[in-house]
């Protein structure tokens, strides 16, 4: 995708598709690099969005870096905006996900 058709989904919470073939729910933020001169995309899974606030709030920026992971804009196929039903469903999903890894450990 071009940096034009992903500017519609910044801090909206989609499922995003990646050129790997992978499909993960989460944001984009976006973030100006004032060395480079140019604005740099960065994807917060959804595992990690509540972290990242906690952090973005208190202005911990090494936490946010941390969570956040540098992304091109070239590698994301697609962008579909979730909604509340579905982000409730995704919920679910993953915390039954999550259950059954514990479970065999």
């Amino acid at each position: 995708m071009t940096p034009i058709e992903i500017q519609d989904f910044i801090h909206i919470y989609s499922m995003f598709s990646f050129k790997d073939g992978s499909k993960i729910p989460g944001i984009v933020v976006n973030k100006y690099n004032v060395t480079n001169a140019l604005v740099e995309y960065y994807f917060i899974a959804h595992d990690e969005m509540h972290a990242y606030k906690s952090a973005f709030e208190k202005y911990d920026r090494e936490t946010c870096s941390r969570l956040s992971k540098r992304i091109l804009t070239e590698d994301i196929i697609n962008i579909r905006p979730v909604s509340l039903a579905d982000y409730k469903i995704i919920m679910e999903l993953m915390n039954e996900r999550q259950h059954l890894i514990n479970t065999y450990k």
